[in-house]
């Protein structure tokens, strides 16, 4: 049975449950009361029996034995198998139409005494027959009727049934509750209202549920307020070549340039290629998690000739700048893909480039199960507050734009199950780098 609501499957499981319980219950009940009364009924049935065969054969029945043993609603007569005939004492025996008259013949045997339970017409009687002479009996019977017992369990099993019912619908709502509460609070943080809070202090598996979900939402509301951020600072950076480059090129159409036009010209062109650049780090960086995944291309990347590779390159790019590498060990090899390796170190260098005031060093040592990569400046320290947040692929510092190429190195770095960090130590900006060996 499908149900929409959770508070109709959870009333009807524990409907059903409770159902089971007073089903299980009455029947075990009925069986214990049938047990007992059967009982209670052999032992009354049995005294008296036992009185009307005393005062029969002392010739002492009177009228206070025949009032008892009518209250206890038991039933004799004189059965004289010779003649055949019948012979009421007690005064309460139902003379006409008694199954048991039919039976006589076949109950009766030789025993001085017998007990029976003998079931006629679909009713189970007790039955009781001693000799009181050769031929006559002394019969004494007692009708069971169960179906009152039966009848009033069922009764009481309908009534428990219908008082639960409501309770179990006050469980119901009770444990759907919270639910409906996290279902509205994650309708909430899906549409981005991030001001609502949940209220619920359980310590239960919901309420850590609804911890969890709180978690969730602090850190959706912490990613959208940055790619907001990101948003307005990748705005600004790339409307600012653009500006520069429409400034200029309506400069030349109008002929209204100042410098010559081969200056305009190259004035535009610097800032269409640093505009190209911006546009393919944030399609690199969009695009990233999914070409790693997908990057089943591995082999030996020589760290030590892709970094005197690299630092003759941007030797080249600014030769103002001291440039000191120091390797320490020869051959250096991981493995991976060496485009994605040299991304990696290329966007820090990129970085050192820009913020270096003299020196930049890089060294290149054997830690053991990885190659450590150093790369160290002597420009402006870091704050501690762009310390913690400068790998965050949407994340701006306050002295400028740190771009997107570290989150970048962050990301292809831990790739490859390394690690990258920085920090400042003695005076300059420090950048580690360690990829494990081959």
């Amino acid at each position: 049975m499908k149900f929409k609501s959770l508070t109709l499957r959870i009333w009807f499981i524990i409907s059903v449950i409770i159902f089971t319980i007073v089903f299980i219950i009455s029947l075990a009940f009925t069986f214990i009361i049938k047990h007992n009364d059967e009982d209670k009924a052999t032992h009354s049935l049995h005294l008296t029996h036992q009185l009307v065969l005393n005062s029969l054969t002392q010739n002492q029945f009177n009228k206070e034995i025949i009032g008892f043993v009518n209250h206890q609603g038991t039933y004799h007569f004189v059965f004289d198998k010779q003649n055949k005939q019948i012979t009421f004492i007690t005064g309460n025996e139902k003379k006409s139409d008694n199954p048991l008259m039919i039976k006589m013949g076949d109950l009766i045997t030789n025993n001085d005494h017998q007990s029976l339970k003998e079931t006629i017409n679909d009713q189970p009687y007790l039955i009781e027959i001693s000799h009181i002479t050769d031929q006559s009996f002394l019969i004494s019977y007692l009708p069971l009727d169960n179906k009152q017992n039966l009848l009033q369990v069922i009764m009481i099993g309908i009534l428990v049934i219908l008082l639960s019912l409501p309770l179990s619908k006050v469980i119901a709502n009770n444990i759907a509750k919270p639910l409906k509460q996290l279902e509205g609070y994650t309708k909430r943080i899906a549409n981005k209202e991030w001001d609502h809070d949940l209220d619920l202090k359980s310590e239960d598996e919901i309420g850590r549920l609804a911890k969890a979900m709180k978690e969730m939402k602090d850190a959706l509301k912490l990613a959208d307020e940055e790619e907001k951020k990101f948003l307005q600072s990748i705005s600004h950076d790339l409307k600012t070549p653009v500006m520069v480059i429409m400034s200029y090129a309506q400069a030349i159409i109008d002929g209204m340039y100042e410098d010559s036009a081969e200056e305009s010209a190259s004035i535009i062109k610097n800032e269409a290629v640093r505009l190209e650049k911006k546009i393919k780090q944030v399609l690199y960086l969009n695009t990233l998690d999914y070409v790693l995944d997908n990057d089943k291309e591995r082999e030996d990347v020589y760290l030590d000739k892709l970094l005197t590779y690299l630092i003759a390159n941007f030797q080249a790019v600014n030769p103002d700048l001291s440039w000191i590498l120091n390797i320490e060990s020869k051959p250096a090899v991981l493995l991976g893909n060496p485009d994605r390796i040299r991304v990696s170190i290329e966007n820090i260098l990129e970085n050192q480039l820009r913020y270096a005031q003299n020196i930049i060093q890089v060294s290149l040592k054997d830690s053991g199960s990885s190659w450590m990569i150093e790369i160290r400046n002597d420009g402006p320290l870091i704050s501690e507050k762009d310390l913690n947040q400068i790998f965050k692929s949407l994340y701006k510092g306050d002295k400028g734009n740190f771009g997107l190429g570290l989150s970048i190195s962050h990301k292809i770095v831990n790739f490859y199950h390394g690690n990258i960090k920085v920090e400042n130590r003695n005076g300059q900006v420090c950048f580690t780098i360690c990829y494990p060996k081959k």
